[in-house]
């Protein structure tokens, strides 16, 4: 008797893709990770201590163009009390995509153009990679505000 309902046309045509339809509607939309195209940011990079100073890194960017940033990135180190002495100071473009969240930057003084990479992001919590003498580490971003 139940195989003979769940055979009738008008189950398998209206009835079944009514409820399926009804469950994926409550499922709600994966939140795009911020930032996103037109958000200000600051990403901030911890890195490990050595000899009594820790690495550290900030990119701030501003949004240009339809999907990109543009970044100064600012990398040095911190002792125990917060002194901070900054190592570098440099221009450089952001730019996010489904799979990558990347940018790049390049010294005042010329040179090899250096790269950074956020290669796992929870929230606001991010791991970077990034190109000497930044360092790698745990981060996190916010709007700069």
């Amino acid at each position: 008797m139940i195989a003979t309902l769940f055979d009738h046309v008008l189950v398998r045509t209206v009835v079944i893709p009514a409820i399926a339809a009804g469950y994926a509607a409550t499922i709600p939309p994966k939140e795009k990770p911020f930032p996103q195209a037109g958000d200000r940011f600051l990403m901030s990079v911890r890195g490990p201590a050595v000899g009594g100073r820790a690495g550290f890194a900030r990119v701030y960017a501003s949004p240009v163009g339809r999907d990109g940033w543009t970044t100064t990135v600012t990398c040095g180190t911190v002792d125990a009390r917060g002194r901070e002495t900054i190592l570098l100071q440099a221009p450089g473009n952001a730019h996010r995509d489904r799979s990558s969240f990347t940018g790049t930057w390049t010294l005042l003084s010329g040179g090899q153009m250096r790269v950074w990479s956020v290669t796992r992001q929870d929230g606001l919590d991010v791991e970077v990679a990034m190109s000497g003498p930044c360092p790698s580490g745990a981060g996190d971003l916010s709007s700069g505000d």
